[in-house]
């Protein structure tokens, strides 16, 4: 009898998580004392998915640099790649009662820089320590609110939003032809005291996802917005501060793979929630 009873709650309570319920306890369900195919034909669910679950994954796709200037320079956007990455997405429902929130977090390799633009009236173009054109790879890490909306069983929308943190390890200029032949070119592609290594800001994106349990495809565009200037404000003169934060976008393409189911529970899970109520009995 203990066996059948066993078997009877791990269906019941697949069914109870189908209108997520997270936590059971013996007042809002018991087992009577007989426990039938008939009652358990007899008991009606609403099937309300929860959406409570881990995810891991990895993505890849390119960089779109700009330099947010003050005082303003004409600036123009520029390409570098790969940018890759991995992360982990728990999905959760907050308070009982929002299914589509979520957290996430991970590492990934992306680039910092800027590309100032030619003058058409002028036909100059600004230069920075000799360069037009410069160019950092930042290892990151970050981690962001997930929020994503179900618009059937297949596809989802997602927005996340957050903060990042990096490091500038290493980085490329571009010179200007009128510092090709000086001595710029002895520390071209190397920072200088007055550049700043470390790097942070806010991060966010808009994308969506198809859903083919266990494994999920995502295309997101990523957004950043640095907080860290690029170098010291007073490096060229102590009398006057100038500022430079970097700015990019990032399509990626990733695929994840569900660690626990994306409706309801692990076996193990079912398998201990389901002793607990027998034990109850």
């Amino acid at each position: 009898m203990r066996k059948f009873l066993l078997s009877s709650a791990v269906l019941l309570v697949s069914a109870l998580l189908a209108n997520a319920q997270t936590d059971i306890d013996a007042e809002f369900f018991s087992l009577p004392e007989n426990v039938t195919p008939e009652y358990l034909d007899s008991v009606e669910i609403k099937s309300v998915k929860p959406n409570d679950y881990w995810e891991i994954g990895v993505y890849g796709g390119a960089s779109l640099q700009y330099g947010l200037f003050n005082p303003t320079r004409l600036v123009k956007w520029h390409l570098n790649y790969p940018v890759y990455g991995f992360s982990v997405i728990r999905h959760f429902t907050m308070f009982g009662i929002f299914p589509n929130m979520g957290m996430e977090f991970g590492m990934q390799q992306n680039y910092e820089g800027y590309e100032f633009k030619t003058n058409e009236e002028t036909g100059s173009r600004s230069t920075e320590s000799g360069a037009y054109k410069i160019s950092m790879k930042v290892p990151e890490v970050f981690f962001l609110s997930h929020f994503h909306i179900d618009a059937s069983e297949y596809f989802k929308l997602i927005v996340k939003a957050g903060l990042y943190g990096g490091y500038r390890t290493s980085i490329e200029r571009t010179l200007d032809e009128a510092y090709e032949a000086s001595a710029y070119t002895e520390f071209v592609n190397a920072f200088r005291d007055y550049d700043r290594r470390w790097t942070y800001g806010v991060q966010g994106g808009l994308g969506f996802g198809i859903m083919l349990d266990p494994i999920e495809i995502h295309f997101n565009v990523q957004v950043k917005w640095g907080w860290e200037s690029f170098w010291n404000p007073d490096y060229a003169s102590p009398y006057y501060y100038r500022f430079a934060y970097p700015l990019d976008l990032a399509p990626t393409f990733g695929i994840y793979y569900h660690l626990t189911p994306r409706h309801g529970h692990t076996r193990g899970q079912l398998r201990k929630m389901a002793k607990e109520i027998v034990e109850k009995q």
